[in-house]
């Protein structure tokens, strides 16, 4: 069987700007890839082939027909297609034109000759807006754009080099200024996906560019910025510098030949997906980070197992990384780590942890192999009674797509569909109170979910959210009701949200931070300043704060570990007859506890693929959920069974606000 030959395609020449080493573990087999899961459930999440499909239609009614239909790895059936429909006479236009140069090789996602002239539009689902900046005063590219504009550089100079023609580039982005006028707009583009896990999009037929309204869509030429990148030196941590043309060529030759680039670790490494966890050792799965670390001499092979800089925290750390600090000293073990590393103050806090402190405590129960929490006794325990009863725990499901499901939104307009809603009462008492889901195509939802959450929270009583996610989305509809005066009761809704919630205010050009008197209160700011547990390793989010608890609290463990949850047990559920949280076969873990919304792929599997989505930390399941619910030919039967799921791993997320509380209302009492 012949060999696919291993050409440099736009994707993986952005996978070396991240790091060049990642080449040789990318799509092989034997690597662990974490972030190699269904490419069906990340469309859901990020909607950038139905952006593709979309975009078409601004250049032709037939996207079918201008696009070269071929399997990824049929490169000269592609580049041959290509060049017949180059040589016909006139205008034309390409969707997916496929270009070879060098071992380089690219897929245009569309390529327009007008008037003799070779337009380049590389579409992205990432959103612009009208005060959007692509470069640095130096005119060098932004950090939040640089991968995009070396992407579509790439392009361009392959075409011109195979084509001997000169390209104007575009990049072709999300307008989020731009409003949707048509209902349902995403239904149009429905993504699917076959038996063999291949992802499409399915157009209503007959779909002309007439019904898709309003451009949502902008191009943006970027032919200034590739001539920068072309004339600048490629910013790596390679030793040695290059040019653009040389980086391509000395990285193509490595890909081509199946050879390592190595380069240095460093706080790259955090995002690393090539690791194994449990599942993958017992497959005989190969860990690419492993390698780099141990191949690399910076751990033996028995080290790499102990905690490295890499999990300690970084949060609130601004520009000063104390990851990179420790590295550049050559630290690699967190055991060999010191305060003074990355934090030359050394000030000491009083009553509440500051983030170097937090640090600081992470690297000294490590040095003395220390796994009991740490908690800043005095200082949680005022807070805690500053609260008052009953409390409230509320957690929100969201969603934003680039191709809004409602007419009057803009693209990435977010969308609130679910929440749930847990109360503990001053004898200690607590209920799973209430909660709301709408997945119903078309119906939008926002502000039936403000009413009901009103009506859910009453008028006393302190609310906790987990992270800022509720706050921003609460001040987010809000600012919809304001531009809609068709809503009857919009001022009583605008009023209670400014009643629970915080945001910006500007006197005299001095900023504050307003809030409201029932303001809710961050629980996930609470951990941060009173609470520190080794089980977390680094991490505050729910998902892994709740197991620490549950280690570091026994009364977790000794309560929920019995039938004591459910529709009509001491602990009041909406969605379980009965429930055990907390099992050793769990590995006391209730998120383990959880059948998943979408089969053979856990919570935290989804997460992955959306971590890097603004404003979204672990609500990825629901969110997906939601997006395929709006599907409208999915089977009821399906419908019922996503629906469930989407519930119960809701009801979860505030009952392990309430389990976490409970743990710290412990520890409050121990001193």
């Amino acid at each position: 069987m012949k060999n696919k030959p291993r050409y440099l395609s736009k994707s993986r020449f952005r996978t070396s700007l991240e790091c060049a080493t990642k080449l040789y573990y990318s799509g092989k087999k034997e690597y662990s890839d974490q972030k190699n899961a269904n490419d069906f459930l990340r469309e859901l999440a990020k909607g950038g082939i139905q952006i593709g499909e979309y975009a078409k239609y601004f250049f032709s009614d037939d996207p079918q027909g201008i696009t070269v239909n071929t399997k990824p790895y049929e490169y000269e059936e592609s580049i041959k297609q290509t060049k017949e429909r180059l040589a016909k006479p006139g205008d034309v236009v390409i969707a997916e034109a496929a270009f070879l140069h060098n071992n380089c090789y690219v897929r245009a996602d569309i390529l327009q000759r007008k008037n003799g002239v070779l337009y380049l539009y590389e579409v992205k689902a990432k959103s612009w807006s009208s005060d959007t900046e692509f470069t640095k005063k130096n005119g060098s590219p932004s950090l939040s754009w640089a991968a995009y504009l070396y992407d579509v550089a790439f392009q361009k100079w392959v075409i011109e080099n195979s084509t001997d023609q000169h390209v104007k580039a575009h990049l072709m982005l999300v307008n989020k200024d731009a409003v949707c006028d048509t209902p349902g707009l995403a239904k149009h583009f429905k993504i699917v996906s076959d038996e063999a896990g291949q992802v499409a999009v399915v157009l209503t037929p007959g779909l002309t560019r007439k019904q898709l309204g309003n451009k949502l869509l902008v191009e943006i030429n970027v032919d200034d910025q590739c001539d920068w990148i072309y004339t600048n030196p490629i910013e790596t941590d390679l030793v040695t510098s290059y040019s653009f043309e040389n980086y391509i060529q000395f990285v193509s030759e490595k890909y081509a030949n199946d050879k390592k680039i190595v380069t240095p670790i460093g706080t790259k490494c955090k995002g690393c997906e090539f690791y194994t966890i449990v599942q993958d050792d017992a497959l005989g799965k190969r860990s690419g980070r492993k390698e780099c670390w141990v191949g690399g001499g910076a751990v033996t092979d028995a080290q790499f197992n102990e905690s490295l800089v890499i999990e300690l925290w970084g949060g609130k750390s601004g520009n000063n990384s104390p990851i990179e600090n420790l590295l550049e000293a050559n630290k690699f073990l967190l055991k060999d780590a010191e305060r003074s590393d990355f934090d030359n103050k050394l000030i000491s806090e009083v009553d509440e942890l500051k983030p170097h402190h937090r640090r600081e405590i992470q690297i000294t129960k490590i040095k003395t192999n220390d796994t009991t929490p740490y908690i800043e006794v005095d200082g949680l325990k005022s807070v805690l009674d500053s609260f008052t009863y009953p409390l409230h725990f509320i957690d929100f499901e969201t969603s934003a797509m680039p191709l809004p499901w409602y007419e009057g939104l803009k693209p990435y307009e977010g969308v609130a569909f679910q929440f749930s809603h847990h109360m503990m009462h001053e004898d200690g008492s607590i209920e799973h109170k209430s909660q709301y889901l709408n997945f119903e195509p078309g119906e939008f939802p926002n502000f039936e979910f403000v009413r009901e959450l009103k009506k859910a929270l009453g008028e006393k009583g302190t609310i906790f959210r987990y992270h800022n996610h509720e706050n921003t989305y609460l001040r987010f509809i809000q600012k919809q009701l304001m531009n809609d005066a068709k809503v009857a009761d919009r001022d009583e809704l605008i009023g209670f949200i400014d009643t629970i919630t915080q945001w910006k205010m500007n006197d005299g050009g001095k900023e504050y931070t307003a809030m409201g008197e029932r303001n809710m209160v961050d629980l996930y700011d609470i951990v941060l300043k009173y609470y520190y547990s080794p089980h977390a390793k680094g991490s505050n989010s729910l998902k892994h704060i709740l197991p620490a608890a549950i280690h570091d609290f026994p009364i977790l463990k000794e309560k929920y570990s019995r039938a004591i949850y459910g529709k009509n047990l001491s602990v009041k559920s909406l969605n379980y007859e009965s429930k055990i949280w907390i099992s050793e076969t769990h590995q006391y873990d209730p998120y383990k506890t959880l059948e998943p919304v979408f089969e053979n792929y856990d919570a935290e599997t989804i997460d992955k693929l959306v971590e890097d989505l603004e404003g979204l930390a672990d609500g990825g399941s629901a969110m997906m959920a939601y997006n395929m619910l709006q599907f409208s030919e999915i089977p009821a039967d399906q419908r019922h069974r996503i629906k469930d799921a989407m519930l119960r791993y809701c009801e979860l997320d505030t009952m392990a606000m309430v389990m976490l509380l409970e743990g710290l209302q412990f520890a409050a009492t121990k001193k």
